[in-house]
């Protein structure tokens, strides 16, 4: 059952790394987190253990539950809010299928200060973007903890030249 939102991000570099940190630090806020990689269609949800899942180089999919208990909800109830106002995610990650992109700029990108600043359009330019998407209960904090942190474990990690997020 698909009943969450998508939120969609634009980023270069090694996904899979960003979302095994993202794992990493996810299971600070959930001891019992359970994954299944392979798409809405696993059946396999493990223990997290640092490691010891192999995330596809270019695409995946990885299904994200708190426990047990809302590993076996998911099915019947899909991305809601439990009673803790927390609930299953799921990432999807693939290579872009353009090397540009226009963009609103809605915040001035040369962090002037005391400018009137209008938004305007811009394009991004680069190779090896890759989109992934979060699917999440609808908006709220918890949505927003998923995609800040996801976000956070996008940038450089330890391996490639950056520090641990």
């Amino acid at each position: 059952m698909i009943t969450g939102g998508d939120t969609v991000l634009v980023a270069c570099g090694p996904v899979p790394a960003a979302i095994e940190r993202f794992l990493d630090r996810w299971s600070a806020r959930w001891p019992q987190l359970r994954v299944a990689a392979g798409g809405e269609d696993a059946d396999a949800f493990l223990p997290w253990v640092p490691g010891a899942m192999r995330l596809g180089e270019l695409s995946g999919h990885v299904l994200v539950a708190r426990d047990e208990e809302m590993v076996a909800g998911w099915d019947d109830s899909g991305y809601v809010l439990d009673s803790r106002q927390e609930g299953p995610f799921s990432l999807a990650y693939e290579p872009a299928g353009w090397r540009s992109l226009k963009a609103m700029a809605l915040e001035d990108p040369y962090v002037r200060t005391g400018f009137g600043y209008e938004p305007y359009e811009i394009s991004l330019i680069g190779s090896g973007l890759q989109m992934i998407t979060v699917v999440a209960p609808e908006e709220g904090p918890f949505r927003q903890a998923v995609v800040d942190t996801l976000t956070a474990c996008l940038g450089p990690g330890p391996a490639d030249g950056g520090t641990a997020r």
